[in-house]
């Protein structure tokens, strides 16, 4: 039985299909809604391209942080943890992959305070086609799926009935690596080190991620925290509501016909390559179920890739290009500089995407990122909210913390495994004690160093830079925006820490741990009542993400339709930055570049 070969329920020409027809219509879509930012008097320059007018809502603001963090490792890998671990996996990923957003709160609003006028993120319609469209169809088809499985389906149809077939499955399996090998309970030592490992990890991903901290400093003042702390609880419904349905139903339905790998159970490959998720919607659904997972990966693959486009993109044009090879460049030259980034950071993606598959490597082997991203996070976070911090202490722990996470993480997996592989390498234990070593020694040399020889930097060469029109007109958004004002940003900086505290305190400890520690095992009535609350969050979700912004902007969609219909220009003071400045062209535009004043 252990070599059936499982048949693609899809033809190559399927995927073709909704790579090249959902890209054709999207890249339609980017030429309608760059006719109608024309029409509006919006300049087609390098500020359109990277700034959004500091302007987002909350809403968008929460849309955008949701789209970049649901990966399709996140969708894929979720499923996967609730197939090993069952609730305790599904909803120790959704916690403990989610707090990381409400603690970069912290981060965007010390942006704010400390370089008002920092580069930013996409501008506003652009970030509602492609951050806000893709959030919503992501989480429609979660819809569907929930509803498919606790509701109509002939196999499954209810929470009760899910809850008989995991029990059954639990006799069957025997070797959940839980308590009492059930599938019901939140008691796994396996899955708790998979919490803390991720916490660790994906915090290193957060923190360095460029698209993030673009889409704090994009976020209108007012919005920055609420949009973080919006789109953390709401993008617990993508892993907590998705595995819950499809990782469940992968355990309660492998058993049968049904399922494409029966009468053999996934084997450690399938698992690892992240096959869960479309085994399950290919149970359930069939071929439309194949069909909805596929949608689901174009989606959070394009969502999540180009956010990171434009995010190195801009690092490569300003902090490369213009501050190393050419300081008098035009706006006009960082536009240019900017096509060409994304271009060639598209076609290294794709030839390392290509190596990584050649070797043979899986979700499983995500696991390690903690290890390259981890000796990052003290210095990063030193950098924010100390002066004291010397540049010599940050580059020293950052790879001294590197070295000694590389070492144990390798040691380990030799230990444990008996060799250097990529399967040993990719296991939790060696994963989780290098990412800790590695953060470990890195903080204690940064504070070393720093104490040593400790810096006073004052944050003037930050505050220096400014927006300055092409006529030379100088303006510093701090100073034109009220909404700036130092006293507010101060106090939105110290509610950002209280809620960041009573999130983490709420989502990993008050919810999980004493589940964990008690070692309850669900009845029926408190499954069913699990069942429904992950539906509601997803309710919750859908509601924050994409009817909220519509809310907020209607205005300003209402007066840019208005616009792109009659050719006339729509009234600028829906962007809170744009409003501020004066007409500098006869069509009306204003055209920007930023430069350090010295």
């Amino acid at each position: 039985m252990s070599d059936i070969i499982v048949a693609p329920p899809l033809s190559q020409g399927a995927g073709y299909g909704v790579v090249v027809g959902l890209g054709t219509l999207f890249a339609l879509g980017m030429v309608g809604i760059s006719s109608i930012l024309s029409k509006r008097g919006l300049s087609d320059d390098n500020e359109e391209f990277t700034v959004a007018k500091r302007s987002l809502g909350t809403g968008l603001t929460a849309a955008g942080v949701i789209s970049s963090w649901t990966w399709s490792t996140t969708l894929l890998s979720s499923c996967g943890v609730a197939y090993t671990y069952g609730v305790a996996g599904a909803l120790f990923y959704a916690a403990c992959n989610s707090t990381q957003i409400a603690i970069f709160s912290n981060l965007a609003i010390q942006s704010k305070r400390k370089a008002p006028n920092a580069h930013t993120f996409l501008e506003i319609l652009r970030t509602i086609l492609t951050d806000y469209l893709h959030t919503a169809i992501i989480l429609v088809v979660i819809f569907v799926f929930w509803f498919k499985a606790y509701a109509t389906s002939d196999a499954i149809g209810s929470p009760r009935k899910m809850f008989d077939l995991l029990v059954a499955a639990q006799v069957r399996n025997d070797d959940a690596p839980t308590f009492e090998h059930s599938y019901l309970t939140l008691r796994s030592l396996g899955a708790l080190k998979f919490a803390i490992l991720s916490i660790l990890e994906y915090t290193g991903v957060v923190f360095l991620d460029n698209s993030f901290h673009q889409k704090g400093i994009a976020a209108d003042p007012a919005a920055a925290v609420p949009g973080y702390v919006l789109g953390a609880l709401s993008w617990i419904a993508m892993p907590f509501t998705l595995a819950t349905t499809m990782g469940l139903v992968a355990v309660a339905l492998e058993n049968t016909p049904a399922f494409p790998t029966f009468p053999r159970r996934m084997n450690a490959s399938e698992t690892s390559a992240g096959l869960v998720l479309p085994y399950a919607a290919q149970t359930i659904l069939g071929k439309g179920g194949a069909g909805a997972v596929l949608v689901l990966m174009f989606m959070s693959c394009t969502s999540a890739i180009s956010a990171q486009l434009i995010g190195v993109s801009t690092v490569l044009s300003y902090d490369v290009y213009k501050t190393y090879w050419r300081r008098a460049a035009s706006d006009r030259e960082l536009l240019k500089a900017s096509h060409f980034a994304v271009v060639g950071f598209s076609l290294w993606m794709a030839g390392f995407a290509s190596l990584l598959h050649g070797a043979s490597i899986d979700l499983g082997f995500i696991y390690m990122t903690g290890i390259f991203t981890g000796p990052a996070l003290p210095p990063l976070v030193g950098t924010f909210f100390s002066r004291h911090q010397t540049p010599l202490a940050a580059g020293v722990s950052i790879w001294s913390g590197f070295t000694g996470g590389v070492v144990t993480w390798l040691t380990l997996a030799n230990r444990f495994s008996g060799s250097v592989t990529v399967s040993s390498v990719g296991e939790l234990d060696p994963c989780l004690y290098g990412c800790l070593a590695g953060i470990s020694i890195s903080a204690f040399v940064a504070i070393l160093v720093t104490l040593i020889k400790p810096d006073n930097y004052d944050w003037k060469s930050l505050a220096a830079v400014r927006i300055i029109t092409e006529k030379g007109d100088t303006v510093d958004v701090a100073f034109e925006d009220p909404s700036y004002s130092p006293e507010k940003l101060r106090r939105a900086a110290y509610i950002a820490r209280g809620v960041t505290l009573f999130i983490f305190l709420v989502v990993f400890i008050l919810w999980p741990l004493p589940l964990y520690g008690s070692a309850y095992v669900f009845s029926r009535p408190f499954f069913t009542g699990w069942v429904i609350v992950s539906l509601l969050w997803a309710f919750f979700a859908f509601g924050s993400v994409t009817i909220l912004p519509i809310i907020e902007g209607r205005h300003t969609l209402l007066s840019i339709l208005s616009g792109g219909r009659w050719g006339k220009q729509a009234p600028s003071h829906e962007f809170s930055v744009e409003s501020s400045f004066k007409n500098d062209t006869p069509n009306g535009s204003s055209h920007y570049v930023v430069e350090a004043t010295q």
